[in-house]
């Protein structure tokens, strides 16, 4: 099977890397990467080459527009992984004007897609009603995570023995970054936690200046960094924070962070959503809870003053990662996936 990816961007994006990196552990599988170039007349020149070398072509995450383009001038299958609705995101930052545009940017390349991936069933039922598509050209391939990448390593505590509550993320409104900060001013009082917020975006000022309004001293706002550099840091933390968004999204995703932390085996805390709940079983291997801050608050007690759950929680969503969501099952299931339309 001889794989072309290509988009104008988008192909070092996480998804794409556990994908590649399960693939290139799979025998009889090439990938070509052609990576688009805007404005470039050799564009179609490469794609119209390589659409005779290769049996199936895949867009990475949000490159919307890439899709009608690479289908004008190619023959064989397109796999289109859109991992979100443009539709949705602008309703999650409620500009609600734009809907009615944003909605057919995420329709016309749904519907000229051969297959499109999505990475939970609730996002797969989610795509079919909202714009319509048949059932059978939408398939749900979860993200999982590239073990050799995220493992465990020795812990390093920079804060003197504090017990470090982690998250890390774009900050935007679907993580509900203001949630962990109101969470973290419930428990300023407790001098020995200590948060640690990796990454930037949007919604970082007004977290920011929540923390600094209410002189919160336990808060860390790390800033972003490189994805090599984020294993070892998540494995400094003793829970890890998933996201706690309001909207209708961040009830049918399970982020890459998510996927992350469950491959170093830490224990997770999270909202409770139904997307979530589709592989990760409460109480078992992670933990839920309300996006409520005083309710995440108190979650962050328990798990602090009870050891044994975390590590239970921590070992079980390991093992289910490692056996089940490493980069090569999930290479595996995209396979599988393309055998289908190329056969």
């Amino acid at each position: 099977m001889k794989l072309l990816f290509t988009g104008k961007s988008k192909l070092d994006y996480n998804r794409v890397k556990v994908i590649k990196a399960g693939l290139k552990q799979l025998s009889g599988v090439e990938v070509i990467e052609l990576k688009l170039k805007k404005g470039s007349r050799t564009n179609r020149k490469q794609l119209k080459e390589l659409n005779e070398k290769v049996d199936c072509i895949y867009i990475p995450p949000m490159r919307h527009s890439d899709v009608s383009y690479v289908k004008r001038y190619t023959t064989k299958p397109v796999v289109f992984d859109p991992l979100i609705s443009k539709y949705l995101t602008k309703a999650d930052y409620g500009h609600f004007w734009k809907l009615p545009f944003k909605y057919f940017l995420d329709k016309i390349p749904f519907k000229k897609a051969d297959i499109l991936l999505t990475d939970t069933n609730a996002h797969r039922d989610y795509f079919i009603n909202k714009f319509n598509l048949k059932s059978d050209k939408v398939k749900t391939l979860y993200i999982g995570a590239d073990t050799q990448v995220f493992f465990k390593q020795k812990k390093i505590n920079e804060y003197k023995g504090k017990f470090i509550v982690g998250f890390y993320g774009s900050f935007i409104p679907l993580q509900g970054t203001d949630k962990i900060v109101r969470a973290a001013q419930c428990l300023k009082d407790h001098l020995d936690i200590q948060y640690v917020m990796i990454g930037s975006g949007r919604t970082l000022k007004n977290a920011q200046q929540i923390a600094e309004k209410e002189k919160l001293n336990n808060i860390n706002f790390h800033g972003k960094v490189k994805y090599e550099e984020l294993s070892p840091l998540i494995n400094t933390f003793d829970i890890c924070l998933g996201i706690f968004g309001d909207s209708r999204k961040s009830d049918m995703v399970i982020p890459n962070k998510v996927y992350h932390y469950a491959a170093l085996g830490k224990c997770i805390l999270t909202k409770d959503t139904y997307g979530i709940k589709e592989i990760f079983t409460k109480d078992e291997d992670i933990c839920l809870t309300s996006n409520d801050p005083q309710a995440i608050a108190n979650n962050i007690i328990k798990l602090k003053e009870n050891e044994h759950i975390r590590a239970r929680s921590g070992d079980k969503v390991g093992e289910l990662l490692r056996s089940k969501y490493n980069e090569i099952e999930v290479a595996k299931r995209f396979k599988n996936i393309l055998e289908t339309i190329i056969r």
